[in-house]
């Protein structure tokens, strides 16, 4: 049975959750310390409007030259698996992980590591397409390649699939979804401190998105509810025990 959330009404009020909850994190002392798990090609917080420290983690050393060649915004760079790569321990005040988990074959030992390189009271901020959603059903389903041609020629993003860019071959653990992720943070000793939902990718169907819209409220009710046609992504701000 699919877990309701909260549905924002546009990508304008996640941005302002996600900034919230980064510029409130820290002690106030100084720059916040923020990893960013799986940092691709660039920091979408620079706007923040408080100082920042960046560390940078991604397994694709061809995302991080290019992060480096064509931006040059992080303090520190590490390349390695988030699953075993070695993290200072509990040195950051949050952790920004967007759109990776999904992509990751044991993503609770990557959680777990990330986990482990927050303080005490630290947040951890993921973003991530919802397992148990219409989007998440048939990104499972389909095949990488599919995956590249709607990235290139839907999204018109033609270096997609080329070395450092996206898509990457998806996986889906248990863990993203809604209920996975709160289970996790239970285990964890993490509060969760604000779940939501957003379903504006059915932006790039233009005129036809009632009828796209449509097409995945049918698939939702011939699952019988098992998935979700409400939304394809979620958010969530968790905190770690003081």
């Amino acid at each position: 049975m699919v877990e309701e959330v909260r549905l924002l009404a546009d990508r304008a009020e996640e941005r302002a959750n996600l900034l919230k909850a980064i510029r409130t994190s820290g002690d106030g002392e100084g720059p916040i310390s923020v990893l960013e798990a799986g940092c691709g090609r660039y920091w979408p917080f620079h706007d923040a409007g408080v100082p920042m420290v960046v560390t940078g983690v991604d397994l694709d050393a061809d995302a991080l030259r290019l992060r480096r060649e064509d931006i040059g915004d992080l303090d520190q760079e590490i390349l390695g698996d988030l699953r075993t790569v070695e993290l200072p321990p509990a040195s950051f005040d949050v952790a920004y992980c967007s759109f990776l988990l999904e992509h990751v074959e044991g993503a609770e030992t990557a959680l777990d590591n990330i986990a482990g390189a927050l303080r005490p009271g630290g947040r951890l901020v993921l973003r991530v397409p919802d397992g148990d959603s219409v989007f998440g059903w048939l990104a499972k389903r389909t095949p990488h390649r599919t995956h590249v041609w709607y990235r290139r020629y839907v999204q018109r993003k033609p270096d997609a699939g080329k070395p450092g860019h996206a898509p990457y071959p998806t996986v889906y653990d248990e863990v993203v979804s809604v209920a996975g992720m709160r289970d996790w943070a239970e285990r964890r000793d993490f509060k969760v401190l604000d779940v939501w939902a957003t379903n504006y990718y059915l932006d790039v169907f233009g005129p036809a998105r009632p009828l796209a819209q449509a097409a995945v409220s049918a698939i939702a009710a011939c699952s019988r509810r098992r998935v979700s046609g409400t939304h394809n992504n979620l958010g969530f701000v968790l905190e770690k025990a003081s």
